[in-house]
């Protein structure tokens, strides 16, 4: 897959996945980790770091797992993503 596709598939699992979550002010959730990956591409970081920060509240307060992450988009986002976890 190129990029973009990788990204915007990080962005579907995101979403589904924070689906019918909202924020303390009555956002979605998943603006959050939109958010920070919009911030990480503006930095110029590379795919599997703007794919992290839209994945990385989901093994918090989603059912993914780290092993679903690690399955859909390889070792190296997961390792991103624990890193991130608190």
């Amino acid at each position: 897959k190129d990029e973009r596709a990788v990204v915007r598939d990080a962005l579907i699992v995101a979403h589904g996945a924070h689906a019918g979550q909202n924020r303390r002010s009555g956002e979605p959730f998943v603006s959050h980790p939109v958010a920070v990956s919009i911030l990480l591409a503006d930095l110029s970081m590379d795919r599997d770091t703007v794919v992290a920060g839209l994945l990385h509240d989901t093994v918090e307060d989603t059912f993914l797992r780290f092993e679903d992450v690690e399955r859909r988009f390889g070792p190296d986002v997961r390792a991103l993503v624990e890193g991130e976890t608190k």
